[in-house]
């Protein structure tokens, strides 16, 4: 196998050397604006040079981003090369073109490492589909958030003052807003829901909170009541092609699965009519764990091994949030106009009320407090 290598960032350099050291799949092409010393023979900032060497049978790209990388990819696939990627925003916006587009050309669209980090789930989880209807997806997949989450709970620290440590270790981008407002497990979320349940998901239908806004005095009531707070994806089916999906701050007991996942660590469960419920965890983030799940991808398509997780039939799930609902934990210092139970001056614990609804009141309440807080909690 020949590949050509789109970018050399963390996780471009990290397949680079985990390709190096066996030898059997040779990165010929690497396309890098930014020069990197020892690599002048092999990069190119002209795509052309990939696209239109015969030679090269597989691109892996990991610039991330919506452009160019939905252009590139669109490019290789038309040009019949295989593609591995870890792009999960890019993706979610277009998963059913590309999927479509690799089944016309004859050719594998290989996305395993966009959701999970080092945690073979999707292959799973498309596996899983096979012998048995699924009914249900939940878990941690954004390690940032929980990094962030873990730290401010165990060593009762603020929010600010731990994301900037993220932020200088490297678990958090200069820009954190696609972790921290729960855009990267929307799209995560979107992406393993059509696996899933054989419908695609338009990430911009799942209900998405964030953990921007969350303070040390939110964590500190989260003790006094055996809670901890974790960001979790959830959707399941609720009729024919009808399905809830949400990305929540929630909280859940201490001594809960979730509960016990630390630092930049994943954790998804699936539900099978069948089966039950099986688990999976693992280190969801990172240069070594992706590079990782990318080469899998790679070693399939050069090994044969059948994706499993492409086509998937046409059409689009309806995404109804109107019914799935729990009580929140709600701070805000605009009026509350719900049943809920007084806490304290700003904090109220609702009554039960619908995902629709929960997000509809932040909306309307952050426009008299932007930093109005709320988590879900699991009974």
């Amino acid at each position: 196998m020949v590949i050509g290598l789109l970018g050399l960032g963390t996780i471009g350099s990290g397949i680079y050397e985990h390709l190096n050291k066996r030898g059997d799949i040779r990165v010929k092409k690497i396309l890098e604006l930014k020069r990197h010393p020892g690599f002048e023979a092999l990069e190119t900032s002209d795509y052309g040079e990939i696209l239109n060497d015969p030679e090269i049978d597989t691109v892996v790209e990991l610039i991330g981003g919506m452009e160019p990388a939905h252009s590139f990819t669109v490019q290789a696939l038309k040009a019949g090369k295989n593609v591995v990627t870890a792009n999960k925003l890019m993706l979610s916006h277009h998963m059913e073109e590309l999927l479509t587009l690799a089944k016309e050309m004859g050719v594998q669209y290989r996305y395993d490492a966009s959701v999970g980090g080092s945690i073979p789930f999707l292959y799973n989880l498309a596996r899983h589909r096979t012998a048995d209807t699924l009914t249900a997806l939940s878990g941690i997949v954004n390690g940032t958030t929980n990094l962030i989450l873990d730290i401010m709970q165990t060593d009762g620290r603020d929010f600010d003052d731990v994301l900037k440590q993220a932020q200088a270790e490297g678990y958090a981008e200069a820009n954190p807003a696609s972790d921290i407002d729960g855009v990267d497990a929307q799209c995560k979320l979107a992406i393993a829901s059509a696996v899933a349940y054989q419908k695609y998901v338009r990430p911009e239908d799942i209900a998405t909170e964030g953990i921007r806004h969350i303070t040390g005095r939110d964590i500190i009531h989260f003790r006094e009541r055996g809670w901890v707070c974790r960001l979790i994806v959830h959707s399941e089916v609720v009729g024919q092609g009808v399905i809830t999906a949400c990305v929540e701050p929630t909280l859940v007991a201490a001594n809960s699965t979730e509960a016990a996942v630390k630092l930049n660590n994943n954790t998804i469960s699936v539900t099978g009519e069948y089966f039950g419920v099986h688990t999976f965890q693992g280190q969801g983030a990172g240069k070594d764990p992706t590079a990782f799940a990318v080469e899998l991808g790679l070693r399939d398509i050069l090994d044969g091994v059948k994706p499993r997780m492409n086509p998937i039939p046409e059409g689009y799930a309806r995404v109804y949030n109107e019914k799935a609902g729990h009580r929140y934990y709600l701070r805000t210092a605009a009026p509350v106009n719900v049943p809920a139970e007084k806490v304290s001056q700003d904090v109220y614990i609702t009554a039960p009320m619908s995902v629709s609804a929960m997000h509809a009141l932040a909306k309307a309440l952050r426009e008299a407090d932007e930093n109005t807080f709320f988590a879900g909690i699991r009974e």
